[in-house]
């Protein structure tokens, strides 16, 4: 199937053309359609084409240019002119250029343009091999010089932009990290195909909307990155400005509903300084998440915090007991929290080690993580709709998660002494108040829980003939031997003494 390229600055002309012939049905695919010459370049040595249908007159470039261009990018590609009769002298400059062949738009119909498609397709079967070729070439060096801006490696970046025929001859280019807001949920819903689709849309629209602004030579370049999960596109524009960042952001939601976070570099004259101000965005990304303004500029950013201070921690246990407050009071902690958070910064790494480590056990599986959250705002809205309602679900049968974990350490720990301070510790509760939601929960004081889980043990040893010799031979699983007697004659109304005696008779 022969690709398609379709160039008129007018754009019922594009429609008609396109709406003309049932195009995939005739063996052709239209790759793209540009209202310039300067735009179908682009989209040539982007995605190639074996056949370009042209109109000779067009603003920014004409047919003559174009053509001489084409030659030049893509000697391969055939060319179809499209003119006006008093066109009629330009037409004959083009066909020394080397075009293949060209139609009046007065008798342009179905029947002229397929036979004019054929008659090329035919002289182009040979050529579409090398060319295909020659397409993945160009590719894989624009996606080297890519790689080579991304990683930092600003040593190739000229000689790989000179392989690619990337012009870098701006004057004072800014680079832009957009950030697409819910991107992994967006992913899921995508299959491989729609995913490469959408991508390439999206470039396009940045792309235009950066030329309708800028009128400019240099043309601007854009890439998609994924680095440790975070996904961006990276635009490279010459006389980059906050305007072309709130048309993207225009555009993207207008267009692919699509909410967008930019972050933009100050401007440099030279490739090498612009990419160190790309690493210097990447390393700065989550500076920006207790920010909620949706474009930045790297220069607005600080650093944020990567020690916990012990008062938070403090304000994080207060959280988990007031789960069992009344609403107004547990809604007073909870905004307590938020401003303790507000003034600390924590970076969102370790803001999320922090909230994991501190939750005990609360539901760590279903807590929103602060890196999975576009910024501090919408996190915080997650993690308060979450503990609402966890509120919500605490029944009669509900346990405090920290009793759920103080239970299993007094199941895992019952054979040695152990006390209630140890085990509120082991919680990270305050000793007063564990005992009032132990007995809270349970229905019983420590002491009491204690002493019959051991009992039930006891009990438990003392099933079989061979388990009572065992248990009272060597009180084998407890620390304190008297504390076992003890437990022993409660059971049995005998010390293990006196039952061995009797038993072994």
């Amino acid at each position: 199937m022969k690709r398609v390229l379709i160039v008129d600055d007018d754009f019922l002309v594009r429609t008609y053309l396109k709406q003309m012939i049932s195009w995939e049905e005739k063996g052709f695919y239209i790759v793209g359609d540009a209202k310039n010459g300067r735009e179908a370049l682009e989209i040539l040595q982007r995605d190639g084409a074996d056949i370009m249908i042209a109109d000779m007159s067009m603003p920014i470039m004409d047919g003559i240019e174009l053509t001489r261009q084409v030659k030049k990018l893509s000697p391969r590609t055939h060319i179809l002119i499209l003119s006006c009769h008093d066109d009629f002298v330009y037409v004959k400059e083009a066909m020394k250029l080397g075009i293949d062949d060209y139609l009046l738009k007065n008798d342009l119909s179905e029947a002229t343009l397929l036979d004019a498609l054929n008659k090329i397709s035919f002289e182009a079967e040979d050529n579409l091999e090398i060319e295909r070729l020659a397409l993945i070439g160009r590719k894989k060096l624009r996606e080297d010089f890519f790689k080579a801006f991304d990683a930092g490696e600003v040593s190739t970046l000229a000689k790989l932009a000179r392989d690619a025929e990337i012009n870098l001859g701006f004057q004072s280019a800014a680079a832009f990290m957009i950030i697409p807001e819910n991107w992994h949920e967006r992913e899921k819903l995508l299959s491989k195909v729609e995913l490469e689709n959408f991508l390439s849309a999206f470039a396009e629209m940045s792309l235009n909307t950066c030329r309708n602004l800028l009128d400019d030579k240099v043309q601007p370049l854009i890439f998609d990155s994924r680095r440790e999960g975070f996904f961006h596109w990276g635009l490279i524009v010459d006389n980059g400005t906050r305007e072309i960042a709130e048309r993207l952001q225009n555009f993207a939601k207008l267009y692919f509903n699509l909410e967008l976070k930019i972050i933009q570099s100050s401007p440099q004259k030279n490739i090498a300084e612009l990419s160190k101000q790309w690493q210097k965005i990447y390393a700065a990304r989550a500076d920006s998440f207790y920010l909620d303004e949706k474009i930045i500029e790297l220069k607005d950013l600080s650093p944020l915090e990567m020690k916990i201070p012990a008062e938070l921690k403090i304000s994080m246990h207060e959280l988990i007991e007031a789960l069992n407050f009344s609403d107004e009071d547990f809604s007073s902690v909870l905004k307590t929290f938020r401003e303790k958070l507000l003034e600390v910064k924590l970076h969102p790494e370790i803001l999320s080690t922090f909230i994991i480590e501190q939750s005990v056990e609360l539901e760590r599986d279903l807590l929103p993580s602060p890196l999975q959250a576009e910024n501090f705002s919408e996190w915080f809205s997650e993690l308060e709709k979450f503990l609402k309602e966890l509120r919500g679900r605490q029944g009669k049968d509900y346990l405090h998660p920290a009793i759920r974990l103080a239970l299993r350490y007094i199941e895992e720990n019952h054979h040695r002494e152990i006390s209630q301070t140890d085990v509120a510790d082991a919680v990270h509760l305050n000793p007063s108040y564990f005992s009032t939601l132990f007995k809270k929960s349970v229905g019983k004081g420590f002491s009491d829980y204690l002493t019959e889980l051991r009992i039930e043990h006891v009990k438990e040893r003392l099933a079989t003939t061979s388990e009572k010799i065992k248990a009272i031979s060597t009180a084998e699983g407890f620390a304190d031997y008297q504390y076992f007697c003890k437990l022993f004659k409660k059971i049995t109304g005998l010390n293990p003494s006196q039952y061995r005696q009797k038993f072994l008779r």
